[in-house]
């Protein structure tokens, strides 16, 4: 399975309410959102620490305000805040985690370049 898939299926299909209205509020409700989020994962073939590395950024990301505070550091308070919302920080929060994914996923492949044969 591919990694953006597994992201979005996680996110999406396998979050339900109770995490998604609570996560912020609650470590346990954010941890179970986490859990869940991780099984598609584990068909995409990365190794232990790859899925610890999504896991722990995906949680800090959900728990924590990092996302509005980030556009709020980057001047988009308003896009944060306007007839955007909550749409410009749902977007905002999938692009950090996909990008962190793929540095995850980029980073075997680097490694493997730089070994010598």
């Amino acid at each position: 399975m591919h990694w953006i898939y597994a992201h979005l299926i996680g996110d999406y299909l396998l979050q339900n309410d109770w995490m998604s209205q609570h996560k912020k509020q609650s470590s346990f409700r954010c941890f179970v959102h986490v859990l869940c989020y991780m099984i598609p994962f584990l068909l995409c073939g990365f190794e232990w620490w790859q899925l610890v590395a999504i896991a722990v950024q995906h949680y800090a990301i959900d728990r924590s305000n990092f996302v509005t505070w980030l556009m709020d550091f980057k001047g988009s308070r308003v896009f944060a805040t306007n007839a955007c919302f909550p749409w410009s920080i749902i977007v905002t929060d999938n692009i950090l985690h996909i990008l962190w994914i793929a540095f995850v996923a980029w980073v075997p492949v680097v490694i493997k370049l730089w070994r010598p044969v």
